[in-house]
């Protein structure tokens, strides 16, 4: 496709004119110093709601949670949704979206299990949806390990197969960096450099993490400073033993109301899995 040269076409370009997409530009890619009267009539990624309100196109989320808090299948829960058009947590997901979950977790049968009890109550259309949105990559099928995401370049067979996806979804962040130090700064730029141009490809990025036993988030302060929303799940004894915290810490598009924690319990031997807002 033959590319449109901005800074030759001043008059094409008044501020009534369609937009062009930054892609279809003479200069894309480089740092091309721009104008404000070229930027303004620049289109960026075509950006939509993905989950309720909470994220959208092209973000950055990080889902980190306590150890046995449940993160597994809130995360194949959310990824149903994802896949299917459905709702989870009172939150819409308005069409299906192709999903790539490098899970380098769990067995490969007991992944296989949780989407079971999940789609136990589903609907052979959503059933259908699921096997043709989504795609893994797993760590057992892989031989064991996962390749590192930190080594990923623009030039890799993965990263493209990423950016074929709507969603990437990785779990988790360190289960999927063996090899490097998600705390070293070389590895966490690494990191950061793959997310980003994800995000600039208009491909969602999910990642779990972990929460220390002081409610720390494992790993650099600097993935915080790229989120576009940072959900962390917790226990909540001083309500009931069972009780889970939903807290949004960070939402670009979110206000404080929005932000508020959300309690829950859930149920992973109940055909669906509910999860049960308190």
């Amino acid at each position: 496709m033959e590319q449109l040269n901005l800074f030759e076409q001043p008059s094409s370009l008044s501020s009534t004119a369609t937009k062009i997409k930054a892609e279809l530009i003479e200069g894309y890619g480089s740092p091309t110093e721009l104008s404000f009267g070229q930027f303004k009539n620049i289109k960026g990624i075509d950006r939509h709601p993905l989950w309720g309100n909470i994220f959208t196109t092209g973000d950055i989320l990080e889902l980190a949670g306590q150890q046995g808090v449940g993160k597994s299948y809130f995360l194949y829960k959310l990824i149903f949704a994802l896949t299917t058009g459905g709702e989870f947590f009172n939150n819409s997901v308005p069409s299906p979206n192709k999903v790539l979950l490098l899970d380098g977790e769990l067995p490969i049968d007991d992944i296989n299990q949780r989407f079971e009890q999940i789609t136990s109550i589903a609907t052979a259309q959503e059933i259908s949806l699921l096997d043709n949105n989504l795609n893994i990559i797993n760590r057992e099928f892989c031989g064991g390990m996962m390749k590192n995401i930190c080594t990923i370049s623009s030039n890799d067979e993965l990263f493209e197969k990423m950016c074929q996806h709507d969603i990437v979804v990785i779990d988790s962040l360190k289960t999927n960096s063996f090899g490097s130090n998600i705390s070293n700064a070389d590895d966490v730029a690494d990191l950061i450099s793959l997310f980003l141009k994800l995000k600039a490809q208009g491909t969602t990025v999910i990642y779990v993490n972990h929460l220390t036993k002081s409610q720390t988030v494992l790993g650099s302060v600097d993935f915080d400073i790229i989120n576009d929303v940072t959900i962390a799940l917790s226990f909540d004894p001083k309500r009931t033993v069972d009780c889970r915290k939903l807290s949004i810490l960070k939402g670009r598009k979110l206000g404080e109301q929005e932000k508020q924690p959300v309690f829950y319990e859930f149920s992973p031997i109940t055909p669906g899995i509910p999860f049960y807002r308190i």
